[in-house]
């Protein structure tokens, strides 16, 4: 085993920061489906929700193509019920919306000629088509880019892109008996500029959200207009953003929050999104998977108050259906998989699991070259255990020692102290099972798993360990497995409880059961894994490919399958950049030139190397799945990774919703 990492905080800090490009926090996706396989546009879709069902709206390909609207069905689902309509010969070079309005719903349009058009429902499920309406503006003035729209106070409001370089317009619309639109007048958004048309979204009964973005510096902004007053307050800018296509806003989950969500600039496809209340700046955006990807804006419909749908189009100019949901990542099991997947098991689903989970701090070293160790060559976790399960983690692989009379994690390169050329003692023990304690007593449908290995008789006897973990849990919160096998045991058994499993090692009462990491192990759980020991990630992603290839036709009952999915440090790593680096002592301008060795040899800390390789992980396990590769035999129960955070909860609550794992 190699030791351990974390270079220097500014090397950290950039590195960390390409983590947001995983996925989403406190958000969990389904894959993109393509619905309507027959459709195709260049601009943006819209979807929205009336009385229960869904509708989308958009233009045929082309310069100018047809308006459709499509009535889909009472809920999202692959199989659609698809009552489409053409709207007569109507043509529009840009996107239609809908909108829900005292109960009707419009279709909303640009004519060729620049004129705001519309046609009204006739039934919960149809349109009418035959009476195309026109809505009148003072002095006829045409519009251009796109709409969008809301409802203030029951009227509807439109915000548009003037006939001009960068003016944006909105108007208020009222409505007659039979819905159709009386006459208003456009208003210029005073001096906020765009070449492009806005989003909105209400805020109250007399303020808007505009989210635009700027024809100058292509930035993304919000301002928010005061309708009574027709002014405008100062922008806002969202995050650092860039944009070639106007942003989209929307309330999510019938909320206060706000949903910010964009293409990349240029000729990034990428779908960016930030998410903030009302009253609060959104600040840290974050990025979905590859498989989002689109050059135009997207749509956001609500379900209820944990669901929205997104609907956008992709590169291939087909459209695509995403189902997201709310969730709390320290609660993500009671969340996304009680009561509904209750009386699957372990095997059924997959979890988040931590490697060397206690190493995120640095509390003392040991071995004949302790001197050596440092948080650089020692460190596998970012947050301390008690943050990682409120993150959503659920496996913790831990090591302990005995380190000033009390007993810590540990990470060494031998199982003793004393027999180690060098090592590191991590988070206390007692603070591991008060925040696992704690942890439960607050999550009662949430389980854990703790798994013990590297023992030392003479540091922390494996029955003292053991007395100490019932001591400080309580064997109300310990699941004692009753010699069940692990493909027996519910998912509903295991709410509120521990799991813990030592290596080699059962207690009498099975409080505490015995784990193995064999191709065939005996003991009560066996984790079927891999482990590469390389730095490089192509020999990982070899090395994990070929470990699922093998398993095509299964494993064994007692078998966790844990994709094992560390990079470690090589001897010159954990040596050279560990070392005689940043030293306090060392004159600062020698250390500048160790830093710069270093850069330009690559060399990496544990956690450098950890964030660089987890960026692969989702990607290569999706393509595995794609081809084959990992199937319903041989899916893997654990992602296993130094790292950890809300990220890869987000992703196992991806996997757990693909048909491999139903």
């Amino acid at each position: 085993m190699k030791i351990l990492t974390i270079t220097t905080i500014i090397i950290c800090f950039l590195l960390i920061s390409n983590i947001n490009h995983l996925s989403a926090q406190s958000l969990s996706f389904s894959q993109p489906i393509n619905f309507l396989p027959a459709a195709r546009t260049d601009k943006a879709i819209d979807i929205t929700n009336f009385k229960g069902s869904y509708f989308v709206t958009w233009k045929d390909a082309g310069s100018t193509g047809n308006i459709h609207v499509c009535y889909l069905g009472k809920q999202y689902d692959s199989r659609f019920s698809q009552n489409e309509i053409t709207v007569g010969t109507e043509q529009s070079a840009f996107a239609p919306v809908l909108r829900v309005v005292n109960n009707r719903i419009y279709t909303l349009w640009l004519g060729t000629d620049g004129t705001l058009k519309y046609i009204i429902n006739n039934s919960d499920t149809t349109f009418n088509t035959q009476n195309i309406h026109t809505v009148s503006f003072e002095n006829s003035p045409k519009l251009k880019s796109g709409i969008t729209a809301t409802v203030v106070n029951n009227r509807m409001m439109i915000a548009s892109h003037a006939d001009n370089k960068n003016e944006m317009v909105v108007a208020i619309i009222d409505a007659d008996d039979n819905g159709i639109l009386k006459p208003a007048v456009l208003q210029t958004i005073p001096d906020k500029k765009s070449d492009e048309y806005p989003f909105i979204v209400t805020l109250s009964n007399n303020t808007v959200r505009l989210c635009y973005k700027d024809y100058n510096d292509q930035g993304i902004y919000y301002t928010d207009y005061n309708t009574d007053t027709k002014t405008c307050a100062d922008r806002i800018a969202v995050g650092k953003s860039k944009s070639k296509v106007p942003p989209a806003v929307y309330h999510a989950f019938n909320t206060t929050r706000l949903f910010y969500v964009w293409k990349g600039n240029k000729k990034d496809n990428r779908i960016y999104y930030a998410t903030e209340n009302e009253q609060t700046q959104p600040r840290d955006e974050h990025t979905l998977p590859d498989y989002f990807k689109t050059p135009y804006p997207v749509s956001i419909c609500n379900v209820d108050t944990k669901k929205f749908i997104m609907a956008f189009i992709g590169e291939d100019q087909k459209l695509y259906l995403s189902y997201f949901a709310n969730y709390n990542p320290a609660r993500w099991i009671e969340d996304t998989l009680f009561p509904a997947k209750g009386n699957l098991t372990l095997k059924d689903i997959v979890i988040p699991g931590s490697h060397d989970a206690g190493m995120s701090a640095l509390n003392g070293t040991g071995g004949t070259q302790s001197s050596s160790i440092n948080p650089c060559n020692t460190l596998t976790q970012k947050q301390n255990i008690g943050r990682q399960l409120n993150a959503g983690i659920r496996m913790f692989d831990l090591r302990v020692g005995s380190f000033k009379n009390s007993i810590y994690t540990k990470h060494s390169s031998s199982d003793c102290m004393a027999d180690a050329m060098g090592g590191g003692y991590g988070e206390r023990f007692k603070d591991i099972l008060d925040s696992v304690k704690t942890f439960l007593d607050r999550n009662k449908k949430e389980f854990i798993i703790l798994t013990f290995s590297h023992f030392c008789a003479t540091e922390a006897p494996t029955h003292k360990v053991a007395d100490s973990i019932i001591r400080a849990l309580g064997k109300e919160h310990i699941y004692n497995n009753q010699s069940k096998d692990i493909s027996q045991i519910k998912l509903n058994d295991l709410a509120g409880k521990v799991i813990v499993t030592f290596e080699s090692y059962a207690s009498a009462d099975k409080l505490i059961d015995s784990n193995s990491m064999t191709d065939k192990g005996k003991t009560f759980l066996n984790f079927r894994r891999a482990y590469a020991a390389t730095n490089q990630i192509n020999r990982l992603l070899a090395r994990e490919e070929l470990f699922f290839t093998s398993m095509k036709n299964g494993v064994n009952k007692n078998d966790l399958i844990r994709l094992d999915w560390q990079l470690t440090q090589s001897s010159d790593e954990a040596a050279l950049i560990c070392n005689d680096f940043q030293d306090e002592k060392v004159n600062p301008v020698i250390n500048g030139m160790m830093l710069l060795t270093n850069v330009i040899k690559k060399n990496q800390s544990i956690t450098d190397l950890a964030i660089f390789g987890n960026k692969y992980l989702p990607a290569k396990v999706n393509e595995w799945i794609s081809t084959g590769t990992i199937n319903k035999n041989n899916k893997p129960n654990i992602l296993y990774i130094d790292a950890a955070g809300a990220w890869i909860t987000d992703y196992c609550i991806e996997l757990n919703g693909m048909p491999i794992y139903n």
